[in-house]
């Protein structure tokens, strides 16, 4: 199928909602008056025809003059078919049907124009150059070795080396990791993530074009323009079965008539022959069982930008799940409060030193305690260290192991220093999503092979991996090193990709089939994504497996009777058994009906 048949703009996709509305509401108006008798539920049903056919018939033309036959052009003989024969029913229903195929093609291929729209506002127009003064100019414009200043809350415009200044960056955006990290001199940062609280001096290490960033949007345009086999293969088919049918059918009247045969009788077969090809059935098998499984899914919260997806689905044998904000809940919670006997003190002290801190871990501290907050004064925020205060007439710190002279811990830890020293250490980071060990237990159990990526470190993934009892994880990768690994594994078969952030963008793109989180999830994922779980319900993964597993089986139970009683009936008209009403009633609407009926059931699922 594809976009042959309009344009992919915003605006055509609106005019084609209401085609498709307009053409269903004719159909439906048709199919209930028919029932009156007479001929009052043709003209609706004509109307749902040119309706419909508008985005379908003019391609179908033109391509035929061009020399191609396209899919198109067989909705066309099938319609036109259907309507010299007087079934208008059928030529309406096979239309529609295929418009709303169509449109679900066409509505995925602008989603993914929009994924690179939402990568390219991450990336700041312009940068703040140092040298003979401050100068603001276009990020294009920057070279490689240039000096820059980032201010508290600004996106970091270019890859770089931190050359003066201490600060907590956010790169969730490019590394995956939960937690703000501290950077200072000699650290590397990124395009497109953002600098929390402190002032940094960065040396630019990649140009505009050269970032990581620009790396993750160019492979999602890339992506976008990927074509899937089953596409090909039905363009392929509908180039030879069309001319075939014709020429068998010419060949069926001609050849015996040459020989004597009379004329009446083999012209009548030939149009009996013509009427059994007539793919209408063949056709709907497929997109119908499609749309019908992609409907199920939507309602249980997944969502499927298209059928090849589904299709493809079925086929998967690996899963790589990323780890932040998809196997964990993405954002830090505090797990451990030391002294236990002097916990709800020292959170009372912490939450109320950090009510003024927008800082990730502050806002876990804050809503870790649930009880009345103490007034504090002489406030002091220490950029990338901690804060500090007075309570009740006594000073209180609360901040990094490095602020208050502590071993670092276990993890992401802050210490509490009160006037005798510290006071308490309170340990945050980030839990694993309750639903993750049953669904990797569950598609284990279906054969799969599973993975974990993140950004995080080797020693924190190796946390995760062990409490999920996953065998095959790595750590500390770039989005790049993501796509590195997903085409290795491709080669053990077809890979689907569960992701969530920025970072996951290209490995999403990347995979036979992205799967994004649908509440964490970012504009770019959910964009990029050919699948999303609304309710980031890792559950519903294996639904997703059930659903189209059970999907691509009605499609072939339909194709294979269609082919089976299709084939019969042409080598059965030939020797003049099947008469004209057979054809139509058992060869064509009814094997059209059966499909149409068994795609259905899909979506009682």
């Amino acid at each position: 199928m594809g976009c042959e048949c309009s344009s992919c703009s915003p605006e055509e996709g609106d005019k084609d909602i209401r085609i498709i509305a307009a053409s269903g509401a004719l159909l439906i108006s048709g199919i209930i008056l028919s029932f009156a008798g007479g001929l009052i539920s043709v003209p609706f049903l004509l109307a749902s025809v040119a309706a419909a056919g508008y985005r379908i018939f003019p391609p179908a033309i033109r391509s035929v003059l061009r020399g191609r036959f396209t899919v198109n052009f067989l909705i066309l003989i099938a319609a036109a078919g259907a309507i010299l024969l007087g079934d208008y029913t059928e030529a309406a229903l096979v239309t529609v049907l295929y418009n709303i195929a169509e449109y679900l093609e066409e509505y995925a291929h602008r989603r993914s124009h929009r994924s690179v729209e939402s990568l390219i506002k991450l990336r700041p127009r312009t940068a703040r150059v140092l040298g003979d003064g401050e100068n603001i100019i276009k990020v294009e414009e920057v070279r490689s070795g240039s000096i820059i200043g980032i201010k508290p809350g600004e996106t970091i415009p270019l890859d770089g080396t931190v050359t003066r200044g201490r600060s907590k960056v956010d790169q969730s955006n490019i590394t995956g990791e939960s937690l703000p990290i501290t950077v200072q001199e000699g650290s590397d940062v990124f395009a497109g993530t953002r600098n929390l609280d402190g002032y940094l001096e960065v040396r630019v290490t990649r140009e505009a074009d050269n970032t990581v960033l620009a790396g993750v949007i160019e492979t999602v345009k890339r992506a976008a323009t990927r074509r899937s086999r089953r596409e090909r293969f039905i363009e392929r088919f509908a180039s030879v079965y069309t001319p075939a049918v014709i020429a068998l059918a010419v060949l069926t009247a001609a050849v015996p008539i040459i020989m004597g045969g009379s004329i009446g009788t083999w012209v009548y077969r030939a149009l009996v022959l013509l009427v059994i090809s007539c793919p209408c059935a063949l056709l709907i098998s497929t997109p119908v069982a499609m749309v019908s499984g992609m409907t199920a899914a939507a309602r249980r919260g997944i969502l499927i930008k298209g059928s090849e997806f589904l299709e493809a689905m079925a086929s998967v044998r690996n899963i790589i799940f990323d780890k932040t904000g998809t196997l964990t809940e993405g954002s830090p919670r505090v797990t451990s409060v030391e002294p236990v006997e002097r916990k709800d003190e020292i959170l009372r002290i912490a939450a109320s030193l950090e009510r003024r801190s927008g800082h990730p871990i502050a806002e876990a501290i804050v809503d870790s305690y649930h009880g009345e907050t103490d007034e504090v004064s002489e406030f002091e925020s220490m950029p990338g260290k901690g804060v500090s205060g007075h309570i009740n007439g006594v000073k209180y710190t609360i901040g990094s192991p490095e602020l208050v002279g502590a071993s670092p811990g276990k993890g992401t830890t802050v210490y509490l220093q009160g006037p005798e020293g510290i006071a308490g250490k309170i340990t945050l980071s980030d839990t694993i999503r309750d639903s993750a060990s049953r669904t990797i237990s569950e598609l284990r159990d279906r054969g799969l092979e599973i993975m974990m990526l993140t950004g995080d470190t080797e020693e924190v993934a190796a946390e995760v991996a062990g409490e999920l009892g996953v065998e095959n994880y790595q750590g500390g990768l770039l989005p790049e090193d993501k796509m590195k690994v997903i085409d290795e594994v491709r080669k053990r078969g077809p890979v689907a990709m569960v992701g969530d952030g920025v970072n996951d963008a290209p490995a999403l793109a990347a995979a036979d089939v992205g799967i994004a989180m649908g509440v964490r999830g970012s504009d770019v994922a959910l964009e990029t994504a050919d699948i999303t779980l609304v309710e980031d319900d890792l559950e519903r993964i294996d639904e997703l497996m059930d659903l189209s597993r059970r999907t691509i089986r009605t499609v072939r139970i339909n194709t294979a009777l269609t082919v089976t009683v299709k084939l019969s009936l042409a080598v059965l008209s030939v020797t003049g058994s099947v008469p004209l009403w057979v054809a139509v009633a058992v060869g064509d609407m009814g094997l059209s009906l059966f499909v149409i009926v068994n795609s259905l059931l899909i979506a009682r699922y």
